[in-house]
């Protein structure tokens, strides 16, 4: 059974020293994914990863996660948009709103997106948006406020990965034409929120993914997660839905490559 992992970090240092035993893990469960970049040297080593294991990974993102878009320069820019002219480039991502890790500055968060929506548009690319709200502070209103503060003709392709909000929140999102993407917090007894959002969203717009190697579902939970385990994702999805691991499998793999453009 076939299926794609929208979002895996295997070149996370984490993978390196089994780095070929998990690609190989990944192809005897029929996964391909697509790997993430988080910051510049990131994004270059994504690329090099793609190009390394380029029958497992269906293609790799360039992007900054907004924790860290405090360091970057005009150079910096300038290299991201480069990279983006790689043949192994799909998306831009990840990107988008961080108000867990305080301190954090809103307004080059902002400032930041809104020049990672341009650029995305400008490589005519989807985006992968990272959104994880703080305590008192909820990232996805201002995901939101912000994507509506666009004109029309400029709101983007994309995807919410690990999708953490309400499912209003998923309605509204659903609304703009953005995916949705199912993590292993899906198979955790305390995620109501993204179980309703897995069982009622539409099939055509849900992906699912690992997020390696954090966020292993259960049975692995608290271990290193990899892009095998997404069938857990799946299984969990099709037991919501009451349809079968197949289904789900089918579904969120032809909507992975038609986002990414991989059809």
């Amino acid at each position: 059974m076939a299926s794609i992992d929208s979002h895996a970090h295997v070149a996370s240092p984490q993978f390196d020293e089994d780095r070929p035993a998990i690609a190989a893990r990944a192809a005897a469960a029929g996964v391909r994914w697509v790997e993430i970049g988080t910051d510049l040297q990131g994004s270059r080593r994504v690329i090099e990863i793609a190009a390394e294991f380029p029958s497992s990974i269906i293609g790799a993102t360039v992007g900054v996660h907004p924790s860290d878009v405090g360091e970057l320069t005009a150079e910096a820019w300038e290299e991201l948009e480069q990279l983006m002219h790689h043949e192994r480039v799909v998306a831009v991502g990840e990107v988008g709103l961080d108000f867990w890790h305080e301190p954090y500055d809103r307004e080059a968060q902002v400032s930041a997106l809104r020049q990672f929506v341009a650029l995305a548009a400008r490589q005519r690319v989807p985006l992968v948006f990272h959104v994880r709200s703080g305590k008192d502070h909820d990232a996805h209103a201002a995901m939101l406020d912000f994507l509506h503060s666009l004109p029309k003709e400029q709101r983007p392709r994309g995807v919410m990965h690990t999708f953490s909000g309400t499912w209003e929140q998923g309605e509204a999102y659903l609304a703009l034409g953005l995916h949705l993407s199912i993590s292993g917090v899906v198979t955790f007894k305390n995620a109501p929120d993204m179980q309703a959002v897995a069982e009622r969203a539409p099939l055509e717009r849900l992906l699912i993914e690992t997020d390696c190697p954090f966020l292993a579902p259960e049975p692995y939970r608290g271990k290193r997660n990899e892009p095998a385990y997404v069938h857990y994702v799946g299984a969990k999805i099709a037991d919501l839905r009451g349809i079968s691991v197949e289904e789900v499998a089918a579904a969120t793999e032809a909507n992975t490559l038609a986002l990414f453009g991989k059809n």
